[in-house]
């Protein structure tokens, strides 16, 4: 009954988090004005507005318009109740509203460099918020900032290497802002762990697009989509 409970209360930031990921990238207000449909503007009311509930029996449209809703808003209700569940049922207090916070974050990072190739700012600073009482409050606060600085490090050696080669940089300023976050989440060894999976998944996707789409030149990926759920993915790995 209490994972039930952990379920509902994600479900529920999941779909505060699904305002974040639409206004934010649109350079709207997450406080104002009410949740209303995309396409007609029309203010939702709160009994249409319970989260994955509303979205099956309205069969993801607008009660209003009938316009198709993005299944991103069910999918994201149902991975933040899913992450609010295994933070609470598997991790100490304290590591587990950092866990949850972080995952939740990360995960609004993903779907929005997804989207619109870009990794706000406001996302990354409310990360660090989330990150500071556990690195605070540990007993090897030390370990957090060597991962941080070898995040940072790896870096600059790729950014100055592909600069020397290509004359182009490497990775916009959020992909170089989360990979130190996640160094400070992760730990040395981990972040590098996490920058080689999210490579291998960047390439996977890239041949994926090749053979779906052809071959384009200067071709955008969402590098910080790859980053933020590889972290995840390892983190979890402790629980293995």
């Amino acid at each position: 009954m209490l994972s039930l409970y952990y379920f509902i209360l994600g479900t529920i930031f999941g779909s505060f988090l699904n305002v974040v990921i639409y206004r934010i990238p649109n350079q709207l207000s997450i406080i104002q004005p009410r949740s209303h449909c995309p396409n007609c503007k029309k203010m939702i009311p709160f009994y249409r507005n319970i989260p994955i509930i509303s979205f099956l029996i309205q069969k993801g449209k607008c009660n209003n318009c009938n316009k198709s809703i993005s299944c991103i808003y069910l999918l994201t209700e149902f991975i933040i109740g899913i992450i609010f569940l295994i933070g609470f049922h598997y991790f100490e207090p304290i590591e587990s509203i950092t866990f949850i916070l972080v995952s939740s974050l990360l995960y609004s990072i993903s779907i929005i460099d997804y989207k619109y190739y870009i990794i706000p700012l406001e996302l990354s600073f409310f990360t660090l918020l989330a990150l500071l009482p556990n690195i605070i409050l540990s007993t090897n606060s030390l370990f957090y900032i060597y991962g941080f600085l070898v995040g940072l490090g790896y870096l600059l050696f790729v950014y100055t290497i592909t600069w020397i080669v290509t004359k182009k940089e490497p990775l916009g300023l959020g992909d170089i802002q989360l990979i130190a976050l996640l160094g400070l989440w992760l730990g040395p060894l981990k972040i590098l762990i996490t920058i080689f999976l999210s490579a291998c998944i960047g390439i996977f996707y890239w041949i994926i697009l090749y053979f779906v789409k052809g071959y384009k030149k200067n071709r955008k990926l969402p590098f910080g989509t790859f980053l933020s759920l590889s972290a995840i993915i390892i983190y979890l790995t402790k629980l293995i």
